[in-house]
């Protein structure tokens, strides 16, 4: 479900603030306020994102001190992209997602798959006869070694909804949205398997009625069908059957893979097993974790809430060990946001990380976070205020490396040609994964010959270098870990503000520009102080292809020196880094465990974040998609009781 409920949303840089990286002013990628980060806790890898209704929506990669590592805004259309996550194609790592147009708790379009270069190489279309693919899954399917996916599809039809007067629709044909979803082959485009929920899955039995929410379709034409099952989540087991999350019946349902048929249900009408200690509501993203021939493991978001109706003040991620010899589900861990947790009335996901941490998406509100298995937070980011109406359906993390075929990207700046404090430089490489370093070579020349300015480490998503002496064209070398030129940028003119704008101008750059209003305007001085256009074409050149061209950078020797003196500078800073995390490992034993504020120096300057107990860590459940481990069936009883908040029944 996508929920627009709301009296006025309010979208600005307060509520979901944006970056400005002078080398690359054209992304706006969301500012993200890491509240809580516990680095030595935190897995490793990339947070995966693609927020929508922001300034610039679409995929996004950050790091986990919040700092930009690719915008895909734009990149593959200039529609809305959802769950962006890696997936393994022909045998490599690739990035697949939903992308297409946003409708009211629905979207039409198609799964896209990118390569480590960030190019597309597969779009993938729902098949047969019906509507195009909806954004509520779209994934390879588990176990087919990337050969198929598996896709949602939202498709409106006639229905006779006069039949039960709880409908409240009479006097004419109705119209349902059946919850459909395929397993495609992408080779082909061949549907391997289709399930149809008005086959198997009685209408009378939802919990959303024609007309009662914001996303519930009223049912009386073709463009208001009645969503009465709203299918948010697949997954496939070994065994060829599938896990299906319906939302508006809060169920999730076990289907055969051999003709359909429901094997049995979690929650909902007519549930198979009972709940021993937790009840949930308007679910998302159920995944199995493991199974054998007594217990199933499996995770899923608990909303708890469509926004309507409720049956928990707050919203969970929960793992939930399911019995099929005493017929009975218990929750064995559940997770809340921090800071007093969320109620999210749409959308979200759980993702169960490599090591034991679990990742949560907060769906409409645009938060992330990971917890220790024992429910520890070790890190919070939150993209933007829920005023804003900007939501993230699910976030991921990942393992990933990116070598964008585009170049780095250089803005250098001067307050003068003779500036006391020289000029400064600011380089991006939009999706570099493996950039550790840069170098900076300059000359007063288009033509060169350059020399070798310098050498810096890598801070953030921009770096910036500062030169004691203006040079007039410069250009910046990414480097690896070991040291090696990975690509270097196009050659770019120093920027050096004329007279009459350098009064507004500082050492590091010039604020913006305001208009002149029509009564201080004066055109005669304006006609008599016009400054000359200078054409730039015997310096820049007709054809500036040669920008990118390889330019002599001096000899092997002198590039080794540069080189060394960078891997020196970044060993040190490692080294002090490691020296750091001690001091304050001595400190939280010194302080019992205790839980407080330390100060971290970042590319935006001082902040803080909020230190939490170490805490143990035992191996439980892998990876987030798919199997894991089995577990044993004294694990598979763990009867873990969690607190029961005030509940209602969430049947409209």
């Amino acid at each position: 479900m996508l929920n627009g409920a709301a009296s006025a949303w309010d979208l600005n840089n307060q509520t979901s603030p944006t970056h400005i990286f002078r080398s690359r002013p054209d992304l706006h990628a969301p500012i993200i306020d890491m509240r809580i980060l516990r680095p030595e806790l935190v897995t490793p890898g990339y947070i995966f994102i693609a927020p929508y209704r922001n300034r610039d929506a679409g995929p996004y990669i950050y790091d986990n001190y919040g700092d930009l590592v690719w915008s895909g805004a734009g990149e593959s259309g200039p529609k809305v992209a959802h769950a962006p996550h890696t997936c393994q194609y022909k045998g490599k790592p690739h990035l697949c997602f939903f992308q297409g147009q946003q409708h009211q708790g629905f979207a039409r379009g198609h799964g896209t798959i990118m390569d480590q270069n960030y190019q597309v190489v597969k779009t993938i279309q729902s098949a047969g006869a019906g509507a195009s693919a909806d954004m509520h899954e779209f994934r390879m399917t588990p176990f087919s070694n990337g050969t198929s996916v598996l896709m949602t599809v939202y498709q409106p039809r006639m229905f006779d909804l006069t039949i039960n007067p709880r409908f409240r629709i009479t006097g004419g044909m109705g119209w349902i949205v059946e919850g459909v979803f395929q397993e495609v082959e992408i080779g082909t485009g061949k549907v391997l398997f289709e399930w149809r929920s008005t086959d198997h899955i009685d209408p009378g039995i939802s919990y959303t009625y024609p007309g009662t929410t914001d996303t519930s379709g009223d049912g009386l034409t073709e463009d208001t069908p009645w969503d009465y099952f709203h299918i948010n989540s697949i997954d496939k087991n070994l065994d060829g059957d599938y896990l299906l999350s319906a939302r508006h019946t809060a169920g999730l349902y076990k289907i055969s893979g051999v003709d359909g048929h429901l094997m049995w249900q979690l929650g909902g009408a007519n549930p198979t097993f009972n709940q021993t200690n937790f009840n949930f509501s308007s679910q998302h993203h159920a995944r199995w974790l493991s199974e054998n021939g007594t217990h199933t493991i499996l995770s899923f978001f608990d909303n708890a809430s469509n926004s309507f109706n409720l049956t928990n003040k707050l919203s969970h991620g929960y793992v939930i060990s399911i019995n099929h010899i005493l017929g009975t589900a218990t929750a064995i861990r559940s997770w809340s946001a921090p800071e007093g947790g969320l109620s999210s009335g749409s959308q979200g996901n759980i993702q169960i990380l490599p090591g034991g941490n679990v990742h949560l998406g907060w769906g409409e509100h645009a938060h992330f976070s990971e917890h220790t298995w024992e429910g520890d937070p070790v890190q919070y980011g939150v993209l933007a205020q829920r005023e804003s109406n900007v939501m993230v359906y699910r976030s991921y993390k990942f393992n990933w490396t990116g070598t964008p075929l585009t170049k780095p990207a250089l803005w250098t700046y001067a307050r003068s040609e003779t500036a006391e404090k020289g000029m400064i430089s600011y380089v991006s490489w939009n999706g570099a994964t493996e950039v550790r370093g840069w170098n900076f070579y300059v000359s007063n020349s288009s033509s060169g010959p350059f020399v070798h300015l310098g050498s810096t480490a890598k801070l953030g998503f921009e770096t910036s270098f500062r030169s004691d002496i203006v040079y007039g064209w410069s250009f910046a070398e990414a480097l690896d870990a070991t040291g090696r030129a990975l690509e270097r940028s196009e050659i770019s003119k120093t920027f050096i503000p004329s007279p009459s704008l350098a009064a507004f101008c500082d050492d590091v750059t010039c604020r913006r520009a305001e208009r002149v209003e029509d009564d201080d305007f004066d055109a005669a001085r304006a006609n008599e102080t016009v400054v000359d256009w200078e054409d730039e074409s015997p310096q820049r050149g007709w054809d500036t292809r040669r920008y990118y061209a390889d330019f002599d950078r001096g000899t092997r020797r002198e590039r080794e020196v540069h080189i060394g003196s960078l891997l020196l500078g970044m060993g040190i800073s490692v080294g002090v880094m490691i020296v750091v995390l001690g001091v304050l490992k001595f400190m939280e034993k010194g302080e019992g465990g205790g839980k407080g504020v330390w100060e971290e120096r970042t590319a935006r300057g001082m902040r803080q974040v909020t230190r939490w107990v170490r805490v143990g860590r035992e191996r439980v459940l892998g990876l987030g998609e798919g199997y894991a481990r089995l577990l044993t069936k004294d694990e598979g009883d763990g009867q873990e009781s969690l607190p029961r908040d005030e509940r209602r029944d969430s049947r409209g």
